[in-house]
């Protein structure tokens, strides 16, 4: 028992860091986004303000999160801001593709809607299936096929962009398409991992933590990759076009 808490106790240390880890990111990712804001011309500025207020909006709440963490409030005070953060900034990436998407070739005619209601129903669906139940209860798969069908239609809408550019803004557009497809199937995944580390663990059990921590890196990595990097994606695209 002694190892076992002495490996939680590091993993808890490893976690704590990750999210301070996850404020820094998203804090430089802010600050290089406003930089290279005015290289942008006025057609696509608003890709690196789209960029720009994802990261800004992370940074806040990756800071919260870091400050309960530290606190000794526990992972568990995280959820509901990380799906604050979540509801919040999701849509935004999607219209950050969309932006792109439209540089390169003719987008079909209402994909951003269709893309922000698939969006919402996956963040909703997948906060429920966390917080209403216990690991194992039907209603929490319910609520996460929800959610990963929702994923799976956004899929689909992205994967039916067609790009006719064979430059800058194709070629983004092919990569966006990466990150929305590998990078978000992250989430789904962090959070099966949770749900199946956690099946007949008891309350306030090592199991749990230890299931909570690992989701909680997982996200974090996630979290940095699908803005930051995405953004920066975007943001070449957008200045080589202009």
């Amino acid at each position: 028992m002694a190892n076992m808490t002495e490996g939680l106790s590091l993993l808890s240390g490893i976690t704590a860091y990750m999210f301070i880890l996850g404020f820094a990111g998203m804090a430089a990712g802010t600050l290089y986004f406003l930089l290279v804001r005015s290289d942008l011309s006025a057609k696509v500025r608003s890709v690196a303000i789209y960029a720009a207020v994802i990261t800004f909006v992370a940074s806040i709440m990756y800071y919260i999160m870091a400050t309960n963490i530290w606190n000794g409030q526990g992972i568990e005070s995280t959820v509901v801001i990380r799906y604050v953060d979540w509801i919040i900034t999701t849509p935004l990436l999607l219209l950050e593709f969309a932006i792109i998407a439209a540089l390169a070739g003719k987008i079909k005619k209402g994909l951003v809607g269709r893309l922000i209601i698939a969006d919402i129903i996956m963040i909703v669906a997948g906060f429920l299936g966390e917080t209403m139940g216990r690991p194992g209860d039907p209603a929490v798969y319910v609520w996460m096929i929800i959610s990963v069908l929702a994923w799976i239609w956004i899929i689909i809408e992205v994967l039916g962009v067609k790009s006719t550019d064979k430059g800058f803004a194709g070629h983004a557009v092919r990569t966006m398409k990466y990150f929305v497809v590998i990078g978000w199937s992250i989430y789904p995944l962090g959070t099966a991992i949770q749900q199946f580390m956690s099946l007949g663990a008891e309350p306030e059990s090592l199991s749990l933590a230890t299931a909570a921590a690992i989701a909680a890196i997982v996200y974090i990595v996630a979290d940095l990759v699908n803005k930051v990097v995405f953004g920066i994606v975007a943001v070449r695209a957008a200045k080589n076009v202009s």
